[in-house]
């Protein structure tokens, strides 16, 4: 561990480095820096790995979805940013660089199976004498632990440099025409879709903006195309870009309420990570009612084993419509919302090595409202509903007889901070790496009511309380469908502008879904350094 630990401690070192330089502008340019430390402690999260156990050669699955996960950790995450404006600010470019969350880990050891007819799984490890003299051999993470390793954003800190060196933002944008109301942005920069139910990450590309508020009518254009990837394109194969348009009606300078339209082919075996969740959940829960040993359970782990170690490849076709906006309906009052359409088709879908020719269509739909009241100027109070539709794994759909189709919402890097455990918000959400995922738990959808309330306690102290009844679209694994209800707290003190302090407190009383179980939790200390 101690290499992990020496590189991380350097980089930390470096950066409270640049956190010392003036957040001022000099020569139209203005460099910001800005240290993120974090101290985490999580309880009873929900067991999603599936490992193959080498003294039993079977996969362990008993746990599966079961709260009994523990994780202790500290993390950091870096980042600098130079912003000029030139030409009375006519030309503006961005350059913004971050290590990502930087984590010391331990994964699970890679263990080589191999087909084995000796095994009640039908497989074994390679050098255990029992493996078939033909066969291919597969890497299957194992009950084991792996070396620590530094990680950003959740892979190696070496691939991670490599895919992107830890560029974030990187656009020149040029405004132009009567009281410059028109913008082109060319370059990397963070492109957000449907409020981040669709996407919102770093990608390249292209974006038009036209104003027509400063010249005449109060409506804005956006037309974008860009890459939805943050590594290098070249890098990534098969990659198309995501088509973008939309129209803001601006009745003043705060509220609009628009429509848009999203498009993209694609390639990369994205749309088949989405489903993988789905699809070893079918497996799972096919082997949980067979006999070890028996033709069927066999044919089950083996099939398993495929998902698990092979790279996923799908062609597919989205599309993408909806409305978003905030409007002020009374004094201190607000009407936001985004919904949200998706409709397409999976062409192929499989194995890298030999996707299979599919047809499932692809229909699914998304609402999230919000009415924010504040009736004093240190409360604010905001009623929520987040709906996500949520399927079964076309798999499971075509077995039990089920109507063709694949019903949950997809979008491409969604980022949804809703609550702080189940989707991943509080202290910690800038850490969030943007991971393609499906909705809910394995594709099952969100049915969320909540409530959110802020107050601002003086002295810069801010209090923020969530809470939320979180239900499945369909049925779960287990024949279950409610996640459980989450009670989220957090604080944050900022004594001077360039250093503050958080503390967060969650919990998920889980529901059905789960089996039960232990209640789930997480704190975190936070501590952040800024440029002032």
């Amino acid at each position: 561990m101690r290499r992990p630990a020496l590189h991380l401690a350097a980089l930390t070192a470096a950066v409270l480095a640049t956190a010392a330089l003036p957040g001022a502008a000099a020569g139209g340019v203005l460099v910001e820096g800005a240290l993120h430390l974090r101290f985490t402690d999580l309880r009873h999260a929900p067991v999603t790995d599936v490992l193959f156990d080498r003294a039993t050669r079977v996969f362990l699955i008993d746990d599966y979805l079961a709260t009994a996960t523990d994780a202790r950790y500290g993390s950091t995450l870096a980042e600098l940013s130079l912003d000029g404006r030139h030409l009375d600010g006519a030309l503006h470019w961005r350059l913004a660089v971050d290590t990502g969350e930087l984590r010391v880990r331990r994964y699970p050891a890679l263990a080589l199976a191999c087909l084995s007819s000796s095994s009640p799984s039908g497989l074994d490890v390679r050098g255990s004498g029992r493996c078939n003299s033909i066969g291919p051999t597969q890497p299957l993470e194992e009950t084991r632990l792996g070396r620590p390793e530094l990680t950003s954003n959740g892979r190696a800190f070496g691939d991670e440099v490599r895919s992107t060196l830890l560029v974030r933002e990187a656009y020149a944008a040029w405004s132009f025409g009567r009281a410059g109301f028109a913008t082109v942005r060319a370059g990397r920069a963070r492109h957000a879709v449907a409020d981040g139910l669709i996407h919102d990450d770093y990608g390249s590309g292209v974006d038009l903006a036209l104003d027509l508020g400063a010249i005449g009518p109060p409506f804005e254009l956006r037309a974008a195309l860009f890459q939805p990837t943050r590594d290098f394109p070249r890098t990534v194969a098969g990659i198309d870009p995501l088509a973008l348009v939309r129209v803001d009606w601006l009745p003043s300078l705060f509220e609009h309420a628009g429509l848009f339209l999203a498009a993209r082919r694609d390639r990369t075996g994205s749309l088949a990570e989405l489903l993988r969740g789905a699809l070893i959940e079918d497996d799972v829960v096919r082997l949980a009612g067979l006999a070890p040993g028996s033709g069927t359970y066999i044919t089950t782990s083996r099939h398993l084993a495929a998902l698990l170690s092979s790279a996923p490849a799908s062609t597919a076709t989205l599309a993408w419509a909806g409305s978003s906006g905030s409007l002020v309906t009374f004094a201190n009052q607000r009407l936001l919302w985004t919904l949200a359409l998706l409709r397409g088709r999976i062409d192929e879908l499989g194995p890298a090595a030999a996707p299979a020719k599919v047809d499932i269509p692809l229909r699914g739909s998304a609402a999230w409202l919000r009415y924010q009241v504040s009736p004093w100027p240190w409360l604010s109070v905001t009623p929520w509903f987040l709906y996500l539709s949520g399927d079964r794994p076309p798999p499971e759909k075509a077995r039990l007889g089920l109507p063709r189709g694949y019903g949950a919402f997809l979008g491409i890097h969604p980022y949804l901070t809703a609550t702080n455990l189940f989707f991943g918000g509080g202290l910690s959400e800038t850490f969030a790496a943007r991971q393609a995922t499906a909705p809910g738990v394995n594709g099952r959808g969100v049915i969320a009511p909540g409530l959110n309330v802020e107050l601002d306690l003086g002295s810069d102290v801010d209090l923020l309380a969530r809470a939320a009844w979180l239900r499945a679209d369909d049925d779960g694994p287990w024949g279950g469908r409610t996640y459980g209800t989450e009670l989220d707290l957090s604080a944050t003190w900022e004594p001077a502008p360039w250093i503050s302090f958080g503390a967060e407190f969650d919990l998920l009383l889980p529901g059905d879904f789960f089996g039960g179980g232990k209640a789930i939790y997480k704190s975190v200390l936070a501590i952040d350094l800024r440029t002032p």
